[in-house]
């Protein structure tokens, strides 16, 4: 949610002009998702589906193991590391065009919002000691 957040206010100063990743996944990628959804509910389906998939990863970021999970910035690594997943598998898998048009300063929003991910993902769950 703190990603989404973050994305919303970047896109309200104008520094994300294009589509994000997930309204890219859910409109280029899989459109047939997003069929019987009404066009006025497709921005909430999106945000909830993008909520999913956040929520997966930090299931999994709880699977890590505790000596990786203590350091700091395996967080932010691991944020980083689900975009580059998806650059280089999920997108061109996809056919999603539009990563490959994007301006600088929307490249350096999506890498701080995942790594601003991956800190609230370490934040969570129990202290790792």
């Amino acid at each position: 949610m703190t990603m989404t957040g973050a994305r919303t206010l970047a896109a309200e100063f104008g520094l994300m002009t294009k589509g994000t990743p997930p309204e890219q996944v859910a409109e280029e990628g899989v459109p047939q998702v997003l069929g019987p959804v009404p066009r006025g509910m497709r921005p909430a389906a999106i945000d909830i589906l993008h909520l999913g998939y956040g929520g997966a990863g930090g299931a999994l970021y709880g699977r890590l193991p505790r000596g990786w999970r203590r350091r700091w910035y395996t967080g932010p690594l691991y944020g980083i590391a689900l975009w580059f997943i998806y650059l280089v598998g999920i997108a061109p898998l996809l056919g999603l065009r539009l990563e490959r048009r994007r301006e600088i300063r929307e490249w350096a929003v999506l890498a701080a919002d995942h790594v601003l991910y991956g800190v609230i993902v370490s934040r969570l769950g129990p202290p790792v000691d």
